[in-house]
């Protein structure tokens, strides 16, 4: 029986009606690039803040006063105190800021300026007056507006969204006091006191928050800050004394600061990309299997059958449609016969394939012609067994 021609795309491959091309795997997906928080960035914020307790002394000794060390003064030693509580309020305010993050680190650098609405505010009545309920009064406040300048430094967690930040500097607000006293009640004869003044304060601010990312323009934060409100203030002011003409003082000082808790979000300007991951080393492209075509041949016979001619025309094809490459014609039997008729045999067979490669255009120069008798059977048999698959000419293209 003749064993229909057949080519594969391998030696050892599952036999086909043709060759078969390498599938090359898909590119490795780029990784994804972590988020760069250099620039500028403009916000907004609304938070609360806490009150302060004041003191107040008074009177104070101040040099020309008329009030002598031991005196008495509504009736109260001189330079005696009190204190008493100003109250916390709603604050807001806008932000300024530059953000550094270092190269190829998770830690960042910055400035940043604020400002807005603070007030601390509270009036209470002297309870050293000796003039009726009610007719001595303390007003103070800090706020209506305030500024800070600070630093900052920060320190990107998880995926580099999330920012944890410590920050210092300085701030400044305006205080202003006022006392009013309806003096009625001797010793300090009637009239109307009315000391007031009004300074602008700097304190030192400190604190820190969270700030997230929520794309490369927006960001949202929590933040809490101490401002260590303290210098004290001294207040006078003509008459209320028991002469003509006599200066009354006082002294006001915070002893503690203020807290806020404020949030806040933020935009950012035009922060430059990151910079580009290094390229993806390329997997090295797939080795592409040798194309193999078989001419199978009748027992005892080198003319080559209609099917052998079919599958010399697939490898004229296949050698013309890529680069010139040098292909390998190899004659083989099976093991009827003897080994020297054979080895004759394998080489007829293999020249007439070559021939036929020549007439169809593939230059005698690129082809190797050989036979390996009955050498390398393609199905192992015993001696003088007929074996279909073993007649044949293997060409193959690098």
């Amino acid at each position: 029986a003749v064993t229909p021609a057949l080519a594969e795309d391998a030696p050892a491959g599952t036999l086909v009606p043709g060759a078969q091309l390498a599938q090359v795997p898909p590119p490795p997906p780029m990784p994804m690039m972590a988020p760069n928080w250099t620039g500028f960035y403009l916000g907004g914020f609304l938070g609360g803040n806490t009150g302060a307790t004041l003191t107040a002394r008074e009177p104070s000794a101040l040099p020309g006063g008329v009030f002598p060390a031991g005196t008495f003064y509504n009736g109260t030693p001189f330079g005696a105190t009190y204190r008493y509580k100003l109250q916390g309020d709603i604050m807001g305010g806008g932000t300024l800021g530059f953000n550094w993050q270092l190269p190829g680190s998770s830690w960042l650098l910055g400035i940043e300026g604020e400002g807005g609405r603070l007030r601390v505010h509270g009036s209470a009545i002297d309870p050293n007056s000796l003039g009726v309920a009610g007719d001595s009064k303390d007003i103070s406040e800090f706020g209506q507006w305030y500024g800070a300048v600070t630093g900052r430094v920060g320190f990107l967690l998880g995926t580099g969204n999330l920012l944890l930040y410590g920050k210092g500097g300085i701030g400044f607000t305006d205080f202003s006091t006022q006392y009013l006293d309806n003096c009625s009640v001797a010793p300090c004869g009637p009239g109307l006191l009315n000391a007031k003044t009004s300074k602008t304060e700097v304190f030192p601010v400190g604190g820190g928050g969270l700030e997230y990312l929520i794309n490369p323009s927006w960001s949202v934060k929590v933040e809490y800050l101490y401002m260590g409100l303290s210098d004290p203030t001294t207040i006078c002011a003509p008459g209320g004394g028991t002469a003509a003409g006599s200066i009354w003082c006082s002294t006001r000082s915070t002893s503690e600061g203020v807290h806020t808790v404020k949030a806040g979000i933020n935009f950012h300007f035009g922060a430059p990309p990151p910079p580009p991951p290094a390229p993806a080393a390329m997997p090295a492209p797939a080795a592409v299997a040798p194309r193999v075509f078989i001419v199978f041949f009748d027992w005892d016979k080198d003319r080559i059958t209609p099917e052998g001619m079919g599958i010399i025309d697939q490898a004229a094809a296949a050698y013309k449609s890529g680069a010139p490459v040098q292909i390998q014609v190899t004659g083989y039997t099976d093991r009827s016969g003897s080994p020297g008729y054979n080895q004759r045999l394998s080489e007829r067979r293999a020249n007439n394939v070559a021939k036929a490669l020549a007439a169809r255009g593939i230059p005698p120069a690129q082809m190797v012609v050989s036979g390996h008798g009955e050498n390398d059977n393609r199905v192992p048999t015993a001696d003088g067994v007929r074996e279909p698959q073993n007649r044949r000419v293997e060409i193959i293209a690098p």
